[in-house]
């Protein structure tokens, strides 16, 4: 997808989601959703107010606000009737930047997204859709044995799955299921439920303090199985920046992502520490001059790397904060 944001038919376009946002009790042009406890309605306030800003570009492309709140659409609708509230639906996308209006999507049929890399080993993608009673599937990777194509809706097949499946009640308010934390796959602890407030919290302690906006591009790092990749593309998305989106090879490579980073000139970086001590050892002195925030979370930092990236030189603007909790500088 490619923006558009000089062609004069977007102001069309944004009063036509602005009347879509009506319809559903908002105004986008207040300064927060009324309703500001679902990221589906959330991000379709921001697609309002941002219709022909790139909201994510990967290797290949970029998709604007609009066209990502077109695609999601366009899934929930066709999601509609067979999954929904109390539900579960597998969504195993590829880290492209059309990956977000496949989560928008399920959330906004009202089923719970139950996120698998499209890496992972196919018996462990079973055992983990039994487990959240997932009888639908998004994805833009192909689809496993059994699986069987009921509809498409841009690159995304979506997908029965026609064997029994144990209904799992979901909790009305969870966005997402988190994966099992390592162990064997018919010995892993159940998916967890992660609600929108847990993820919008997140976002809604670190924006302001950051002081970020339209003009700031984060990185997306993380897969979406990981409870830090749920969070990271919601800070972007929601406050009208750019997520650039990482893929899996790059993300493998420590001296690959730094380049992106810089090529990118990404302002705002989200990290599991372990990946922030390769990326510091891999980064040259000075090569991330755009760099204004390193986010930390989900383990222990260690603080003899963070003095090492800020001795080098790597970012010399950038703030580095342990967001786990606080939202603490280091």
């Amino acid at each position: 997808m490619n923006a558009t944001p000089d062609h004069p038919e977007l102001d069309q376009l944004s009063a036509d989601v602005a009347g879509l946002l009506g319809g559903i009790g908002l105004d986008p042009a207040d300064g927060w959703p009324a309703r500001r406890h679902r990221i589906d309605i959330r991000f379709a306030a921001s697609a309002a107010r941002h219709p022909g800003r790139v909201a994510a570009r990967d290797a290949e492309g970029q998709a604007t606000y609009l066209e990502l709140e077109w695609l999601a659409d366009d899934i929930a609708r066709r999601l509609s009737g067979r999954s929904g509230p109390g539900g579960a639906v597998a969504v195993r996308v590829l880290r492209s930047c059309e990956a977000a209006a496949a989560v928008v999507g399920v959330l906004r049929a009202g089923a719970a997204v139950l996120p698998l890399e499209p890496g992972h080993n196919a018996g462990l993608q079973e055992f983990l859709m039994r487990d959240a009673g997932a009888g639908m599937v998004v994805s833009d990777s192909g689809l496993l044995r059994d699986e069987i194509p009921v509809a498409k809706a841009g690159r995304f097949v979506i997908a029965v799955r026609p064997q029994a499946v144990v209904r799992r009640e979901i909790a009305p308010q969870a966005a997402f299921l988190a994966l099992p934390q390592g162990g064997a796959p018919g010995r892993a602890a159940a998916v967890r439920p992660v609600s929108h407030l847990d993820v919008l919290s997140w976002v809604d302690g670190c924006v302001p303090v950051l002081g970020v906006g339209p003009q700031d591009v984060w990185s997306c790092f993380h897969s979406l199985s990981l409870d830090l990749g749920m969070r990271e593309m919601w800070g972007p998305l929601l406050s009208g920046g750019c997520a650039v989106m990482v893929d899996r090879d790059t993300a493998g490579e420590a001296g690959g992502f730094a380049r992106l980073l810089a090529e990118r000139r990404v302002t705002v970086l989200t990290q599991l520490p372990s990946a922030f001590a390769r990326l510091a050892a891999a980064a040259r002195p000075g090569s991330l001059p755009a760099l204004r925030h390193v986010l930390l979370a989900d383990e222990p930092v260690d603080a003899r790397v963070v003095d090492g990236w800020r001795s080098a030189g790597i970012a010399p603007r950038a703030v580095v904060r342990d967001v786990s909790g606080a939202a603490t500088v280091l």
